[in-house]
């Protein structure tokens, strides 16, 4: 009785959806799938099998991320002028191209070459912008944290299945082989969704109301970030993905050269995050819906030092296994939830899409600095 009562709250709770936030869902999880193809992997390859020393790995990232800021803060004016959609379909091409760039990649000239465009031409920073964007265009202001909950979980199952079957592959074969045929199916399921949301999805862009849109797409950014309470929840975002744009990318690398774990057991606890995604986003978000956002976050960060913690205490498998898929998975369900859903309830409707923006460029911010650090530790430690 208690599990049918459990059952029917979840089932009203994601009830009543617009249309366009189902078929985000399904495009997220084609798009996340092809996603965990290339990255849980794409940082042991070009260190492992081109030689690339992991401080200059880094490097790469960290320049995709400093091109990211640049796209993400252009993305978001840019769809609150012309459109969620464009900015979406610019966003997977682009992304398509550098995903298939980057399976040709041969020397270290190349890869930050191809790193650089892909933040510039296909930033997720400009991807997830229009998309939560879109979401939070349809979906009434109470139950805007269900539908990025919703939308995420589609994302998951993807993130879930795609570390799985990139590890189960890797290991099946020779590493120098395969892992350029996975960056390659990335690229081929990127270009899936891009057609897909081009013929599926639907303008939501709202009609702007007393006089036209501003002829200068631009100048929505200075009146955004003239908003204190947005640039309190920017500066606390950019902490907060510190931490998690850290572990993301060095824990494959560290578990694999320094635990001992080998590519089908990191698959394993890569795709154990996305599990528990699908099991507790709905229910988690409903709870930030019903609460605090900002106490929300407060517990995300509580949830991230747990994390980090454990990972200082604990050098095995299962370690790693209740670090990453327990702590850090709870701390990022909040994160990603409770932050979308703030800045959009704190944007004017004109600049939804660039408070958005924003708020997703923190995360690229995290990403320039937290590589180089991440990498020139692990670099160092290899050497002792």
């Amino acid at each position: 009785m208690y599990d049918c009562r459990v059952l029917r709250k979840m089932r009203d709770g994601v009830a009543g959806f617009d249309r366009r936030v189902w078929f985000l869902l399904g495009a997220m999880l084609v798009f996340r799938f092809g996603q965990g193809l290339y990255y849980p992997f794409s940082a042991i390859y070009f260190h492992n099998v081109l030689g690339i020393p992991l401080s200059l790995v880094g490097v790469g990232l960290a320049c995709l991320a400093m091109a990211s800021v640049a796209s993400g803060l252009a993305a978001g004016p840019l769809t609150d002028r012309y459109g969620r959609k464009p900015v979406m379909l610019t966003s997977l091409t682009g992304s398509a191209a550098t995903f298939l760039a980057f399976a040709h990649v041969e020397d270290l000239a190349g890869y930050l070459a191809v790193s650089v465009a892909a933040g510039l031409f296909g930033s997720t920073t400009m991807f997830d912008a229009s998309r939560n964007a879109m979401v939070a265009d349809v979906t009434l202001r109470g139950r805007r944290s269900r539908a990025y909950g919703l939308v995420r979980v589609g994302g998951n199952v993807g993130w879930a299945l795609g570390p799985m079957v990139a590890g189960f592959v890797s290991a099946a074969g020779s590493s120098g082989r395969i892992y350029p045929l996975l960056f390659t199916g990335t690229a081929t399921l990127t270009m899936i969704v891009m057609f897909s949301v081009a013929v599926g999805v639907r303008e939501s862009l709202p009609v702007a109301r007393g006089s036209a849109r501003s002829s200068r797409p631009f100048s929505g950014l200075g009146e955004a970030l003239s908003d204190r309470s947005l640039l309190i929840l920017l500066a606390s975002g950019v902490l907060l993905f510190y931490v998690f744009t850290q572990d993301w990318q060095a824990l494959p690398v560290y578990a694999k050269n320094f635990v001992g774990v080998p590519d089908g057991r990191i698959g394993v606890f890569l795709g154990a995050n996305g599990l528990m995604v699908i099991m507790l986003q709905i229910p988690i978000s409903h709870l930030i819906d019903r609460t605090s956002k900002i106490g929300a976050l407060l517990a995300g960060a509580v949830l991230f030092a747990a994390s980090s913690a454990t990972l200082l205490l604990t050098e095995s498998f299962l370690g790693i296994l209740v670090a990453f898929a327990g702590f850090f998975t709870l701390a990022k369900m909040v994160l990603d939830v409770a932050g979308n859903t703030l800045a959009a309830d704190l944007a004017p409707v004109k600049l939804r899409g660039t408070y958005l923006a924003l708020f997703e460029t923190c995360f690229s911010l995290s990403y320039r600095m937290s590589p180089i650090v991440a990498g020139t530790l692990l670099q160092a430690r290899s050497r002792l």
